[in-house]
């Protein structure tokens, strides 16, 4: 496995200056383009107060989406579909993924669903994920919306059923090993009912209604924009701590290759990496990186830093002009020099094998790092994501 910590692409932060910095994912819920199934607990144990914050939170989130339902050529292809399911004892689909052609439909389906509590004290929230993934799966066949990302919305007011085959948390493990975010809001008053609620969720996804329906609006609006900001099937998304899933994520994505090739090793780098996904190039160092690759010896990778007509540069997406080095350098003992090959490699021998330096090859076999800016709501991709 790959394991990146402090990495990314050098990108002009200012024009007149030279400085880089990574790009976050960043977005506008306008231009959201999700599968979105929302979840909602009906039984008493949700007040109908709560409901009512429920209701206005949903209609509040989606108002301002620009496009619902499935869309075809030549109209924006950044739309989203939203379903509904209400649950208690079992669950009701209110609305298929696919139903609403517009907030109009939407805010019908919300404003006639969500009017009072049923009238049951039992409540299983298993029933409400299984009729999600139902929905999910039904809808697909009927959308083809593969390269869309799925998230389930879920608002759940007790957790029932634990420790028994109702117990929601293997098919919340599923449906997340399936590459679906779980956005859990907890309307539990007991503070562990509501730990166990949060840990349905997906890391970072999790929210505690306080009945401060601006407050949850926000929450909500940015877990769903942070949602859509994903990577290629097989690519990690760069995080700023990579050993904690819930820390802010880059609209970057990595994954790591073997490279056997001579002096061609760096060209066939970048060919190889342009052969990947559209708009993939040779991943860049600029303020440090740390590639662990276990099985492989040595620890050489390339960096994506090369010399060409007369000076030092980064690596771009083809068609776009490399960026010139400037600044910060990490270059080994005795390096660059007058009579370098071109290629840089960042190996551990410069500094007794504990850290990384600039260098020329110093064998046929190197790591790569191929590297594409992630989905988002501002940049729509139309590879299938991870199923």
């Amino acid at each position: 496995m790959l394991q990146i910590t402090t990495f990314g692409s050098p990108i002009l932060a200012n024009q007149k200056s030279i400085s880089y910095e990574d790009p976050i994912c960043e977005g506008n819920i306008q231009n959201l383009w999700l599968d979105v199934m929302v979840v909602v607990d009906k039984s008493q144990q949700m007040t109908n107060a709560q409901l009512w914050q429920v209701r206005n939170t949903i209609t509040q989130v989606f108002g301002t989406v620009k496009q619902f339902g499935p869309v075809k050529y030549p109209k924006d292809p950044r739309s989203t579909c939203v379903g509904v399911v209400t649950f208690d004892e079992t669950a009701t689909t209110n609305a298929q993924l696919d139903a609403s052609k517009s907030f109009s439909d939407l805010y019908n389906v919300v404003q006639t669903s969500l009017v009072q509590v049923d009238s049951t004290n039992t409540t299983f929230l298993k029933s409400g994920l299984l009729a999600a993934e139902e929905a999910f799966n039904e809808g697909r066949t009927r959308t083809y919306r593969y390269n869309y990302k799925k998230v389930i919305l879920v608002f759940a007011a007790d957790y029932q059923g634990e420790g028994t085959s109702l117990d929601p948390k293997k098919i919340a493990k599923d449906l997340k090993k399936d590459n679906i975010i779980i956005i859990s809001v907890s309307c539990a008053s007991d503070p562990k009912t509501a730990e166990k609620i949060k840990k349905i969720a997906s890391p970072g996804y999790s929210f505690v209604d306080e009945m401060n329906t601006a407050k949850l609006v926000g929450q909500v609006t940015n877990a769903l924009i942070n949602a859509n900001c994903y990577c290629p099937e097989d690519y990690e998304q760069y995080r700023i701590d990579y050993h904690n899933s819930s820390s802010t994520q880059y609209a970057i994505c990595v994954q790591g290759f073997k490279a056997t090739g001579g002096s061609y090793g760096y060209q066939h780098a970048v060919e190889y990496c342009q052969s990947q996904e559209k708009n993939t190039f040779l991943a860049n160092e600029f303020t440090y990186m740390l590639a662990t690759f276990p099985a492989y010896n040595p620890s050489e990778y390339y960096i994506g830093l090369s010399y060409q007509k007369n000076q030092w540069v980064w690596e771009q997406p083809y068609g776009l002009d490399h960026i010139p080095l400037s600044g910060y350098t990490n270059w080994g003992p005795g390096f660059p020099q007058a009579n370098s090959t071109g290629q840089v490699i960042a190996v551990q021998t410069f500094d007794n094998g504990t850290t990384y330096q600039w260098g020329p090859p110093q064998s046929n076999d190197w790591l790569f790092v191929c590297q594409i800016q992630a989905s988002s709501t501002e940049n729509y991709t139309d590879w299938a994501e991870s199923l």
